[in-house]
């Protein structure tokens, strides 16, 4: 029997639990074949950053999609450069010309609402007719459910400007982890006793929840190429209490830890909200604030595992 080739199409940006049940279901349908490949056909950048290019927001920064994508066990993952020239070719012209002559592919999973090819208009009946032009079948994958919600980026996305981090960590099957490298900041937490880890974001346009405080755990990458988690209060806003309108700024107080990490890359995974955003009258106010803000992040953790 010919080899199988048997593929999805997707930016697959969180490579959340939705996005692994299609992962699921394509083994299954692979487990009744003798010869099979498993292929994940995705794009960098994300398609919305070339479609639009203003506004568009991600769960995970643009690559490390395909460290998720590439931690899946018995997949090929084939990156494809998205580009605005792309973005003109119709599914037909997509189908043959990379999914039939460059990739092989003979069947291909769709995601219950992906849609590809200029307009992104077609119906799922359509994409079957076009697969079958070129012997290609075309399986609609089930969707994934919980609570009565349909797992999807866009719903995650709604989730994480909400501020519902445990929904969202559900959905994702993991905390919303931000990426960034810690930098020097204005040191107004270190003189109220509590210094902070400036983190700058790698994508700019990566996600963030609405302002306040957090509970969350920093994941340290050692330039020695080891790494080390450790829990901490996470603080997102614009520091109303000093006056203004300051850049927003991500600043990480880790909990019974003292050491210089300038430079280090980080990982800040965000479990849930503990305060929201306020103004104090003053730095003194703002110094109690922090101890009670610790106090809570302690007592999280000390009844919380995760979720």
């Amino acid at each position: 029997m010919d080899q199988k080739v048997i593929a999805t199409i997707g930016a697959f940006d969180g490579v959340h639990l939705g996005h692994q049940a299609l992962f699921s279901q394509m083994r299954d349908y692979a487990a009744r074949y003798e010869r099979t490949r498993l292929v994940i056909l995705t794009f960098v950048p994300y398609p919305a950053d070339v479609l639009r290019p203003h506004g568009s927001q991600h769960i995970d920064p643009p690559h490390r999609h395909l460290e998720r994508l590439g931690e899946l066990e018995g997949f090929e993952v084939v990156p494809m450069v998205f580009s605005a020239e792309l973005a003109t070719h119709s599914a037909e012209t997509f189908i043959r010309e990379v999914l039939h002559e460059q990739l092989h592919v003979t069947d291909l999973f769709l995601g219950y609402d992906n849609r590809f090819g200029a307009g992104a208009k077609l119906a799922y009946e359509d994409y079957k007719a076009l697969g079958a032009l070129y012997g290609m079948e075309v399986i609609q994958a089930d969707s994934l459910s919980l609570s009565g919600e349909i797992v999807s980026s866009t719903a995650i996305k709604s989730l994480i400007r909400s501020g519902e981090m445990r929904e969202a960590y559900r959905a994702l099957g993991r905390p919303h982890a931000i990426y960034g490298t810690v930098v020097a900041g204005q040191k107004l937490g270190r003189r109220l006793g509590y210094p902070t880890a400036n983190v700058q974001r790698e994508d700019a346009d990566q996600l963030l929840p609405p302002d306040g405080v957090y509970a969350c755990d920093l994941e340290l990458l050692r330039p020695t190429g080891c790494s080390e988690q450790h829990h901490a209060m996470l603080y997102i806003g614009k520091r109303p209490t000093l006056g203004g309108e300051l850049e927003r700024t991500i600043e990480v107080h880790i909990l019974d830890f003292d050491e210089m990490i300038y430079g280090m890359e980080v990982i800040v995974h965000i479990f849930e909200q503990l305060h929201p955003e306020h103004r104090f009258a003053s730095t003194e106010e703002l110094r109690s604030a922090l101890e009670t803000y610790e106090q809570d992040t302690r007592h999280y953790f000390a009844e919380n595992t995760r979720y």
